[in-house]
Protein backbone atom coordinates (compact mmCIF):
# COMPACT_ATOMS: atom_id res chain seq x y z
CA UNK A 1 0.00 0.00 0.00
CA UNK A 2 2.69 2.07 -0.53
CA UNK A 3 1.55 3.57 -3.61
CA UNK A 4 -1.96 4.20 -2.36
CA UNK A 5 -3.23 7.61 -2.13
CA UNK A 6 -3.78 8.84 1.18
CA UNK A 7 -7.88 9.06 0.87
CA UNK A 8 -7.97 5.37 -0.19
CA UNK A 9 -5.56 4.11 2.19
CA UNK A 10 -7.80 5.55 4.85
CA UNK A 11 -10.92 3.73 3.41
CA UNK A 12 -9.09 0.46 3.07
CA UNK A 13 -8.04 0.76 7.05
CA UNK A 14 -11.63 1.42 8.09
CA UNK A 15 -12.82 -1.17 5.72
CA UNK A 16 -10.41 -3.12 7.70
CA UNK A 17 -11.38 -2.26 11.28
CA UNK A 18 -15.34 -2.30 10.10
CA UNK A 19 -14.95 -5.85 9.81
CA UNK A 20 -11.66 -7.60 11.03
CA UNK A 21 -11.32 -5.78 14.77
CA UNK A 22 -12.70 -7.54 18.02
CA UNK A 23 -15.80 -6.40 19.88
CA UNK A 24 -17.44 -7.22 23.02
CA UNK A 25 -20.00 -10.51 22.66
CA UNK A 26 -21.72 -9.53 25.29
CA UNK A 27 -24.27 -7.73 22.81
CA UNK A 28 -24.19 -10.64 20.53
CA UNK A 29 -25.08 -12.89 23.48
CA UNK A 30 -28.84 -10.66 24.06
CA UNK A 31 -29.28 -11.16 20.00
CA UNK A 32 -28.74 -14.61 20.47
CA UNK A 33 -31.14 -15.05 23.03
CA UNK A 34 -34.06 -13.17 21.30
CA UNK A 35 -33.41 -15.21 18.06
CA UNK A 36 -33.66 -18.31 20.44
CA UNK A 37 -37.13 -17.20 21.74
CA UNK A 38 -38.55 -16.48 18.32
CA UNK A 39 -36.96 -20.29 16.96
CA UNK A 40 -38.65 -21.57 20.16
CA UNK A 41 -42.24 -19.93 19.05
CA UNK A 42 -41.74 -20.95 15.69
CA UNK A 43 -41.25 -24.89 16.19
CA UNK A 44 -43.91 -24.80 18.42
CA UNK A 45 -46.17 -23.51 16.10
CA UNK A 46 -44.62 -26.20 13.59
CA UNK A 47 -45.36 -28.95 16.59
CA UNK A 48 -48.67 -27.80 16.78
CA UNK A 49 -49.44 -27.54 13.10
CA UNK A 50 -46.94 -29.55 11.00
CA UNK A 51 -48.53 -32.60 10.75
CA UNK A 52 -51.87 -31.06 9.81
CA UNK A 53 -50.22 -29.13 7.04
CA UNK A 54 -47.24 -31.58 6.21
CA UNK A 55 -47.99 -34.97 7.21
CA UNK A 56 -49.00 -37.75 4.32
CA UNK A 57 -53.01 -36.52 4.24
CA UNK A 58 -51.72 -32.85 5.27
CA UNK A 59 -53.52 -29.69 3.35
CA UNK A 60 -50.20 -29.51 2.17
CA UNK A 61 -49.22 -33.36 1.32
CA UNK A 62 -46.39 -34.19 -0.54
CA UNK A 63 -47.66 -34.65 -3.83
CA UNK A 64 -48.84 -31.07 -3.73
CA UNK A 65 -45.74 -29.78 -2.29
CA UNK A 66 -43.74 -31.31 -5.05
CA UNK A 67 -46.17 -29.78 -7.88
CA UNK A 68 -45.75 -26.48 -5.83
CA UNK A 69 -42.30 -26.20 -5.85
CA UNK A 70 -41.82 -27.70 -9.80
CA UNK A 71 -40.42 -30.91 -9.64
CA UNK A 72 -39.52 -32.22 -12.77
CA UNK A 73 -40.18 -28.73 -14.46
CA UNK A 74 -36.60 -27.36 -16.06
CA UNK A 75 -35.31 -24.10 -14.59
CA UNK A 76 -37.75 -24.17 -11.13
CA UNK A 77 -34.27 -25.27 -8.80
CA UNK A 78 -36.85 -27.89 -7.50
CA UNK A 79 -33.54 -29.35 -6.40
CA UNK A 80 -32.75 -27.16 -4.32
CA UNK A 81 -35.44 -27.60 -2.33
CA UNK A 82 -34.92 -30.89 -0.70
CA UNK A 83 -36.42 -32.02 2.40
CA UNK A 84 -36.93 -35.17 4.34
CA UNK A 85 -40.50 -33.90 4.86
CA UNK A 86 -40.88 -35.02 1.41
CA UNK A 87 -40.12 -38.69 1.49
CA UNK A 88 -40.67 -38.98 5.60
CA UNK A 89 -43.66 -36.62 6.50
CA UNK A 90 -44.13 -38.38 9.66
CA UNK A 91 -40.78 -36.92 10.75
CA UNK A 92 -42.98 -33.01 10.37
CA UNK A 93 -43.08 -33.51 15.07
CA UNK A 94 -39.66 -34.92 15.47
CA UNK A 95 -38.12 -32.47 13.54
CA UNK A 96 -39.85 -29.78 15.64
CA UNK A 97 -38.93 -30.94 18.91
CA UNK A 98 -35.55 -31.45 17.86
CA UNK A 99 -35.57 -28.00 16.00
CA UNK A 100 -37.58 -26.76 19.31
CA UNK A 101 -34.60 -28.53 22.08
CA UNK A 102 -31.72 -26.77 20.21
CA UNK A 103 -33.45 -23.43 20.10
CA UNK A 104 -33.89 -23.86 24.26
CA UNK A 105 -30.22 -24.39 24.42
CA UNK A 106 -29.74 -21.52 22.23
CA UNK A 107 -31.86 -19.57 24.00
CA UNK A 108 -29.75 -20.26 27.23
CA UNK A 109 -26.71 -20.52 25.43
CA UNK A 110 -25.79 -23.96 25.80
CA UNK A 111 -24.43 -25.98 22.75
CA UNK A 112 -21.95 -23.34 21.64
CA UNK A 113 -22.17 -23.31 17.66
CA UNK A 114 -24.38 -26.61 17.47
CA UNK A 115 -27.46 -25.50 18.69
CA UNK A 116 -27.97 -23.10 16.01
CA UNK A 117 -26.44 -25.25 13.16
CA UNK A 118 -29.46 -27.46 14.17
CA UNK A 119 -32.20 -25.55 14.82
CA UNK A 120 -31.15 -23.55 11.03
CA UNK A 121 -31.11 -27.07 10.00
CA UNK A 122 -34.61 -28.08 11.03
CA UNK A 123 -35.86 -24.94 9.96
CA UNK A 124 -34.68 -25.46 6.24
CA UNK A 125 -36.49 -28.71 6.31
CA UNK A 126 -39.62 -27.14 7.06
CA UNK A 127 -39.15 -23.52 4.59
CA UNK A 128 -37.95 -26.35 1.84
CA UNK A 129 -41.16 -28.43 2.25
CA UNK A 130 -43.81 -25.28 1.99
CA UNK A 131 -42.10 -22.07 0.33
CA UNK A 132 -44.86 -20.56 -0.57
CA UNK A 133 -45.63 -20.66 2.67
CA UNK A 134 -42.31 -19.13 4.08
CA UNK A 135 -42.77 -15.29 5.75
CA UNK A 136 -40.22 -12.88 5.70
CA UNK A 137 -39.10 -13.45 9.84
CA UNK A 138 -38.64 -17.15 8.31
CA UNK A 139 -36.07 -15.78 6.21
CA UNK A 140 -34.65 -13.32 8.96
CA UNK A 141 -34.78 -16.20 11.24
CA UNK A 142 -33.12 -18.75 9.38
CA UNK A 143 -29.72 -15.87 8.49
CA UNK A 144 -29.31 -15.40 12.34
CA UNK A 145 -28.82 -18.96 13.13
CA UNK A 146 -26.71 -19.05 10.19
CA UNK A 147 -24.58 -16.27 11.69
CA UNK A 148 -25.09 -17.61 15.39
CA UNK A 149 -23.03 -20.40 13.64
CA UNK A 150 -19.91 -18.13 13.11
CA UNK A 151 -20.03 -16.62 16.87
CA UNK A 152 -23.02 -16.78 19.48
CA UNK A 153 -21.37 -14.24 21.71
CA UNK A 154 -20.87 -14.83 25.75
CA UNK A 155 -22.41 -18.09 27.15
CA UNK A 156 -24.20 -17.03 30.22
CA UNK A 157 -24.74 -20.24 31.66
CA UNK A 158 -21.33 -21.97 30.18
CA UNK A 159 -18.83 -23.60 32.67
CA UNK A 160 -16.22 -22.09 30.87
CA UNK A 161 -14.08 -19.06 32.66
CA UNK A 162 -16.00 -15.83 31.89
CA UNK A 163 -12.63 -14.11 31.04
CA UNK A 164 -11.94 -16.80 27.93
CA UNK A 165 -16.04 -16.02 26.69
CA UNK A 166 -16.39 -11.81 27.59
CA UNK A 167 -13.07 -10.67 26.20
CA UNK A 168 -13.08 -9.19 22.90
CA UNK A 169 -12.89 -11.18 19.40
CA UNK A 170 -12.72 -11.23 15.75
CA UNK A 171 -15.31 -13.36 15.66
CA UNK A 172 -18.14 -11.94 17.52
CA UNK A 173 -17.41 -8.30 15.72
CA UNK A 174 -17.87 -10.42 12.30
CA UNK A 175 -21.09 -11.42 13.11
CA UNK A 176 -22.53 -8.11 14.78
CA UNK A 177 -21.16 -6.36 11.41
CA UNK A 178 -23.45 -9.49 9.33
CA UNK A 179 -26.40 -8.67 11.18
CA UNK A 180 -25.91 -4.57 10.72
CA UNK A 181 -25.36 -4.77 7.07
CA UNK A 182 -28.21 -7.66 6.67
CA UNK A 183 -30.76 -5.37 8.54
CA UNK A 184 -29.72 -2.21 6.34
CA UNK A 185 -30.10 -4.01 3.05
CA UNK A 186 -33.82 -5.29 4.14
CA UNK A 187 -34.80 -1.61 5.25
CA UNK A 188 -33.78 -0.88 2.29
CA UNK A 189 -35.32 -3.61 -0.12
CA UNK A 190 -38.55 -2.92 1.73
CA UNK A 191 -38.50 0.57 1.48
CA UNK A 192 -37.76 -0.44 -2.53
CA UNK A 193 -40.35 -2.78 -2.59
CA UNK A 194 -42.95 -0.62 -1.28
CA UNK A 195 -41.92 2.00 -4.11
CA UNK A 196 -42.71 -0.33 -6.81
CA UNK A 197 -46.72 -0.12 -5.95
CA UNK A 198 -49.05 2.75 -6.11
CA UNK A 199 -50.63 2.37 -2.93
CA UNK A 200 -47.49 3.49 -1.32
CA UNK A 201 -47.51 6.36 -3.22
CA UNK A 202 -50.92 7.44 -3.01
CA UNK A 203 -51.00 6.84 0.57
CA UNK A 204 -54.37 3.85 0.05
CA UNK A 205 -51.81 0.91 1.28
CA UNK A 206 -51.86 1.71 5.13
CA UNK A 207 -55.99 2.23 4.71
CA UNK A 208 -56.56 -1.25 3.02
CA UNK A 209 -54.58 -3.16 5.32
CA UNK A 210 -57.06 -1.38 8.40
CA UNK A 211 -59.70 -1.60 6.13
CA UNK A 212 -58.53 -5.64 5.82
CA UNK A 213 -58.10 -5.75 9.52
CA UNK A 214 -54.66 -7.34 9.17
CA UNK A 215 -53.67 -6.01 12.29
CA UNK A 216 -54.21 -4.21 15.44
CA UNK A 217 -55.49 -0.84 14.59
CA UNK A 218 -59.32 -0.77 13.76
CA UNK A 219 -61.29 2.82 12.32
CA UNK A 220 -64.12 4.26 11.37
CA UNK A 221 -64.63 4.85 7.14
CA UNK A 222 -64.80 8.16 7.51
CA UNK A 223 -61.18 8.25 9.06
CA UNK A 224 -59.97 7.71 5.59
CA UNK A 225 -57.21 10.21 6.08
CA UNK A 226 -55.37 8.97 9.11
CA UNK A 227 -54.93 5.50 7.18
CA UNK A 228 -53.18 7.73 4.48
CA UNK A 229 -51.06 9.67 6.66
CA UNK A 230 -49.60 6.72 8.17
CA UNK A 231 -49.35 5.31 4.42
CA UNK A 232 -46.66 8.26 4.21
CA UNK A 233 -45.31 8.05 7.89
CA UNK A 234 -44.12 4.49 7.60
CA UNK A 235 -42.11 5.14 4.06
CA UNK A 236 -40.63 7.97 5.85
CA UNK A 237 -39.54 6.00 9.18
CA UNK A 238 -37.96 3.59 6.70
CA UNK A 239 -36.33 6.83 4.84
CA UNK A 240 -35.21 8.06 8.29
CA UNK A 241 -33.67 4.62 9.91
CA UNK A 242 -31.59 4.49 6.64
CA UNK A 243 -30.30 7.98 7.04
CA UNK A 244 -29.22 8.02 10.34
CA UNK A 245 -27.64 4.58 10.51
CA UNK A 246 -25.18 5.92 7.91
CA UNK A 247 -24.75 9.39 9.84
CA UNK A 248 -23.16 9.58 13.08
CA UNK A 249 -24.27 13.08 14.61
CA UNK A 250 -28.10 11.15 14.31
CA UNK A 251 -27.19 7.88 14.79
CA UNK A 252 -28.88 7.72 18.07
CA UNK A 253 -32.39 8.80 16.36
CA UNK A 254 -32.73 5.84 14.26
CA UNK A 255 -33.46 3.92 17.28
CA UNK A 256 -37.02 6.00 17.77
CA UNK A 257 -37.46 5.65 14.12
CA UNK A 258 -37.43 2.17 14.36
CA UNK A 259 -39.42 1.65 17.51
CA UNK A 260 -42.08 4.03 15.58
CA UNK A 261 -41.92 1.60 12.42
CA UNK A 262 -42.02 -1.22 14.28
CA UNK A 263 -45.15 -0.34 15.94
CA UNK A 264 -46.82 0.96 12.77
CA UNK A 265 -46.48 -2.76 11.66
CA UNK A 266 -47.61 -4.42 14.65
CA UNK A 267 -50.53 -1.80 13.60
CA UNK A 268 -51.72 -2.36 10.40
CA UNK A 269 -50.13 -6.27 10.15
CA UNK A 270 -50.28 -7.56 13.72
CA UNK A 271 -46.80 -9.78 12.41
CA UNK A 272 -45.39 -9.50 15.65
CA UNK A 273 -42.82 -12.03 14.69
CA UNK A 274 -41.81 -10.14 11.63
CA UNK A 275 -41.39 -6.90 14.22
CA UNK A 276 -39.21 -9.20 16.90
CA UNK A 277 -36.85 -10.41 14.24
CA UNK A 278 -36.11 -6.94 12.83
CA UNK A 279 -35.76 -5.62 16.35
CA UNK A 280 -33.43 -8.15 17.06
CA UNK A 281 -31.45 -7.70 13.88
CA UNK A 282 -31.39 -4.31 15.32
CA UNK A 283 -29.78 -4.60 18.60
CA UNK A 284 -26.32 -4.84 16.44
CA UNK A 285 -26.61 -1.49 15.74
CA UNK A 286 -28.42 -0.04 18.83
CA UNK A 287 -27.73 -2.31 22.01
CA UNK A 288 -29.45 -2.39 24.86
CA UNK A 289 -27.04 -1.66 27.50
CA UNK A 290 -28.10 -3.03 31.49
CA UNK A 291 -26.20 -1.88 34.27
CA UNK A 292 -23.00 -4.51 34.25
CA UNK A 293 -22.75 -6.88 37.73
CA UNK A 294 -19.98 -8.93 38.88
CA UNK A 295 -20.28 -12.71 37.06
CA UNK A 296 -23.42 -11.39 34.59
CA UNK A 297 -23.59 -10.39 30.57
Amino acid sequence: MTNTPDGLRSTLVKWDEYWFSAASPFPLARIRILIGVLACFQFLQYLVSGSDWLGAQGFFDPETGLHFIGEGVEGTGSFYRWSVLYSSPWLASTLAVIGLIASLCLMLGLGARIAPCIAWACLCNFHHRVPLLVAPDDLLLSAALNYLMIDTGRLNWSVRPAIAWGEPRFSANLVLRLFQCHFWIWIAFSLASMLSFPVWWNGQAAWILIQDRHGWLALPNDWESIGLGMTHLVVALQVAILFCMLQPTCHWLGRWMLYAFLLFNLLLTGDWMYAASLLAYSLAIWPISFKKTQGTS
